[in-house]
């Protein structure tokens, strides 16, 4: 598939609503292609499609809950485009008989027995029944079966509910409280329109209160993300506080691409999920700050960076996780894109602001503004020259207000070329 790239961002300085539905349609476009290219699907029925861990290794065989969920969400935002509604229902059918079909293509009885094993322990993985449910809450209900294979999610992870609120790592009711396993879930019953239990709120609060910031503030930003994103009100000022200590400990963390990795016990074996929490805290941002903070440079150019990578030859990795793009992540960043599109089209006052500093960072670029400054400039010395020349006095301190308002367009043309590097 023909590659299309991104718009430039060398003119933005912040991202805008077409440099996101772009962005969306990069990745949209990744995920069609391992879809329709990669040897993911062999050995799957017609009607079925799912994806696995990479992006980009169409040879790699693996397919599996987090790449299939992330394809889900994917397409799902722009479901009309490219059979879109087509490819969400093979997507799901996969899911649905994912059980039974995966032993049965195995190539001989012990394979089949490390599949069921494996798809046995997934069937209880906390943070991957989160991400199906959070997936799937962004179908069109059009799909078929996707409320019956949903709502017997969302019944098997209410039923695991810890009594003292919140959720382990594990759906079958042991194993202790653990912070991101409960926030997975409390933002993927959320979006399937759940009500929200306060018990589990209160635990992840109580969590929250009595663990330091230094103690895993990866897991933290995106524990503090979904509390924005289902009680901002009420919890608005701890919010911005615990803000303000994550920016002033991780700034100098925001340079280059990084994430973090949080293990697990399931089962006998050590799992681990991968926490992008650059993106988790730009989200953080934009709930918190969507007119103000959020247009900083700090978040904008780790924006502006994610979206020039997402398109180019290699991709948009994290280097310390290797050189294969996830599927994972990219359906996260396809997210806070859509959150980003969202907000800017519902709300006038932040794309004002975008749009200011994007309009005041084109005409910096503009040839026709530097042309007009040297102009300018030289025009004014001119005239400075010529006026004392003619004068009867000659006095050099006539000259000092027109050669200072020269001085001021020299560094203003000064000032424009540094922000064009």
């Amino acid at each position: 598939m023909k590659s299309e790239l991104l718009p430039t961002t060398k003119h933005y300085r912040c991202v805008d609503e077409a440099l996101a539905d772009s962005t969306i349609s990069a990745i949209r476009r990744k995920f069609d292609s391992v879809l329709e290219s990669g040897v993911q699907r062999r050995g799957l029925p017609d009607d079925m499609l799912a994806a696995g861990q990479y992006l980009d290794r169409f040879e790699f065989e693996q397919r599996g809950l987090f790449g299939t969920a992330a394809a889900i969400l994917v397409i799902s935002s722009t479901p009309h485009v490219d059979n879109g509604v087509q490819k969400l229902q093979s997507l799901v059918n996969y899911l649905r008989h994912r059980e039974t079909l995966e032993p049965n293509l195995a190539q001989d009885p012990e394979e089949a027995i490390e599949t069921s094993r494996r798809i046995a322990v997934e069937r209880l993985d906390t943070f991957k029944t989160a991400d199906v449910v959070f997936a799937l809450s962004r179908v069109p209900v059009i799909v078929l079966g996707r409320d019956t294979h949903l709502q017997a999610l969302i019944q098997r992870v209410i039923a695991a509910r810890l009594s003292g609120g919140g959720w382990a790592t594990r759906l079958d009711n042991t194993g202790s409280f653990d912070p991101l396993a409960t926030a997975h879930t409390l933002r993927a019953l959320t979006a399937a329109s759940v009500p929200v239990n306060e018990n589990d709120v209160a635990a992840l609060l109580r969590h929250l209160d009595s663990s330091s910031i230094d103690e895993n503030p990866y897991a933290r930003i995106f524990a503090l993300t979904v509390i924005a994103t289902i009680r901002l009100k009420t919890r608005r000022e701890f919010l911005e506080e615990e803000h303000r200590r994550l920016v002033g400990t991780l700034r100098t963390q925001m340079s280059s691409p990084a994430e973090a990795n949080y293990e697990y016990t399931a089962g006998r074996r050590q799992y681990y999920v991968r926490i992008p929490w650059q993106l988790y805290l730009i989200e953080l941002t934009l709930r918190l700050f969507p007119s103000t903070k959020f247009f900083s440079f700090l978040w904008q150019q780790h924006l502006l960076m994610t979206t020039k990578m997402i398109d180019s030859p290699t991709g948009f990795t994290y280097r310390s996780s290797g050189e294969a793009q996830s599927t994972r992540t990219h359906g996260i960043t396809c997210e806070l894109m859509r959150l980003i599109s969202a907000s800017l089209d519902a709300a006038p006052r932040m794309r004002f602001v975008g749009t200011t500093i994007n309009t005041a960072t084109r005409v910096a670029y503009s040839r026709v503004t530097n042309f007009v400054l040297w102009l300018a400039a030289a025009a004014m010395i001119g005239y400075t020259v010529l006026t004392w020349a003619l004068s009867n006095q000659h006095s050099v301190l006539e000259l000092a207000p027109n050669f200072l308002a020269t001085m001021v367009l020299v560094l203003l043309q000064v000032a424009l070329a540094r922000i064009r590097k």
